[in-house]
């Protein structure tokens, strides 16, 4: 199930992003 945690990284990545915005 590594990729449920792939998932969850990239999005907490992405959400990083755009709160740094």
């Amino acid at each position: 199930m590594f990729i449920i945690n792939l998932v969850k990284k990239a999005i907490g990545f992405f959400k990083n992003l755009f709160g740094n915005k």
